[in-house]
């Protein structure tokens, strides 16, 4: 078995977990995927897969041939990135990828005046809270909370990343008096749920507003924000996100114990692509612009 083709459907087999979604991956039909894993199998002479209940579990024979298609899938990709990162063209296109709230709040900003100044690129915002591969060429950028640790990634601090608590403009007044946090037990809260940083956020907050009065919540900041500046309720939001919603203000910014990072994240075998060095570029000298902005002191 020499084809690289051959490797990849067992690639999509093992991670897809059965014959449907390696057929969904590989763009043909059910009956494609099963004749070719047949004649696999046949050639070989050796059960590549046992089934499980409608799953596809790697017998050692075939786990032994995922991890070589594994390690050919990784050369792969340090061939093209390697090649890519020697590109001095400025055309193309680019991935970057970055929450949900830092994309529509600062990239969705920014992004068509770097087109404007770089019209022969194209450029696609991927806004997920799930971490896309960088080394895996997901993403050719990343907008992150903190310094990586992969050893093959570089990262560039940008900018800080606070947090606040905005209400809606016309209602600021009723909370004048509001010095510290512990000034907002019993009053109407707007509570973020649904992710790790979701909880923890809560969390922290639960552990200095005593009661946390949370009237209606979300698993996306944005629509907090929405509901703060046509709502009677506190929302807390990071700053880059209150600072710029329309009707919002600020009760509470910065918090003192509520500060981070953004970290501007690339491959290592990227640093020297012109597309990739200009979108960066761009992005931190925007960020930079912004500072009081994404560290509540405005």
């Amino acid at each position: 078995m020499t084809n690289w083709n051959d490797y990849h459907l067992i690639l999509s087999i093992y991670r897809s977990e059965g014959l449907p979604g390696a057929a969904e991956h590989l763009g043909v039909t059910l009956s494609t995927v099963f004749r070719r894993l047949e004649r696999m199998e046949d050639a070989l002479g050796v059960r590549l897969f046992d089934r499980n209940k409608g799953i596809y579990h790697p017998t050692d024979a075939g786990q032994r041939l995922v991890q070589a298609a594994e390690r050919m899938e990784q050369e792969a990709l340090a061939g093209d990135r390697a090649v890519s990162g020697q590109d001095q063209q400025l055309q193309g296109s680019l991935t970057i990828t970055s929450t949900e709230s830092i994309s529509a709040s600062f990239l969705a900003r920014h992004i068509p005046a770097f087109q404007k100044e770089y019209p022969g690129l194209t450029v696609t915002i991927i806004s997920s809270d799930r971490k896309l591969s960088l080394t895996d060429r997901e993403a050719d950028l990343a907008l992150r909370p903190r310094r990586p640790k992969t050893d093959s990634l570089i990262g560039r601090k940008i900018g800080q990343s606070n947090w606040g608590i905005y209400a809606a403009t016309s209602i600021t007044d009723r909370y004048k008096d509001i010095k510290t946090l512990s000034d907002l037990a019993g009053l109407n809260v707007i509570g973020w749920e649904g992710s790790p940083a979701a909880h923890d956020t809560m969390t922290w907050l639960a552990g200095r507003i005593d009661p946390l009065n949370i009237i209606y919540k979300s698993s996306s900041l944005l629509t907090n924000a929405a509901l703060a500046a046509s709502g009677n309720a506190l929302a807390p939001l990071p700053c880059r996100v209150g600072s710029f919603w329309p009707g919002l203000t600020p009760v509470l910014s910065p918090l003192d114990d509520a500060m981070g990072e953004l970290w501007l994240v690339m491959h290592q075998d990227l640093r020297r692509n012109a597309r990739v060095r200009a979108l960066a570029d761009f992005i931190a000298h925007a960020a930079k612009e912004e500072a009081s902005a994404f560290s509540g002191h405005e």
